[in-house]
């Protein structure tokens, strides 16, 4: 696949992924059921491994070096925006993984501070995948020769392979199909 359109069909899964999360966010606090904290559990998983390590990593590792290869700056430029954003998207999965740790424990306001930073990533990932498909991308898919989109794919798929395992990612589809059944979206 076109390592454009495969980054850009990677964002409808994420989309789909902060659907269930405000919908998880918004059950905490009104539900003692346990399923309730596996699932966001789970759904902090999949936001490290999938969105962080494989699809961040797609562009931190491939896309952005090849961007700022053919021109595109870093410093004060659309790279280092995306950059940035990574990063506070990490804070906040962190910080929903230690609220839903203590929301476990049983402290007060968890599911407070839970629900805070869930909508915080959430309106940070919609920001910034708008940003993504309709800037970065375009240029990416114009800058970009074709023997560098090949070898996009290549560094794409081994990324796959051996940073997020065989078969890791078909895992998250059927969990998030699971839970558009469950929590909508």
């Amino acid at each position: 696949m076109n390592p454009i359109e495969e980054l850009k069909a990677e964002h409808r899964g994420i989309e789909s992924a902060l659907t269930i999360l405000t919908e998880i966010a918004d059950q905490m606090g009104t539900s003692t059921e346990t399923a309730l904290v596996q699932d966001a559990e789970d759904l902090l998983d999949f936001f490290r491994t999938f969105v962080d390590t494989c699809h961040h990593g797609k562009e931190e590792q491939g896309l952005f070096p090849a961007l700022e290869r053919a021109g595109v700056q870093r410093q004060g430029g659309p790279v280092g925006v995306m950059l940035g954003e990574h990063e506070q998207g990490r804070t906040h999965i962190r910080e929903m993984g230690r609220a839903l740790q203590d929301y476990q424990a049983g402290m007060p306001q968890a599911d407070e501070r839970f629900r805070r930073h869930a909508d915080a990533y959430r309106q940070l990932l919609e920001q910034h995948i708008a940003k993504e498909d309709q800037v970065l991308f375009e240029m990416a898919a114009q800058r970009l020769p074709q023997d560098q989109q090949r070898r996009l794919e290549e560094q794409f798929a081994q990324i796959e392979r051996e940073v997020v395992g065989v078969g890791r990612h078909e895992q998250y589809h059927a969990m998030l199909d699971a839970f558009t059944k469950k929590y909508g979206g």
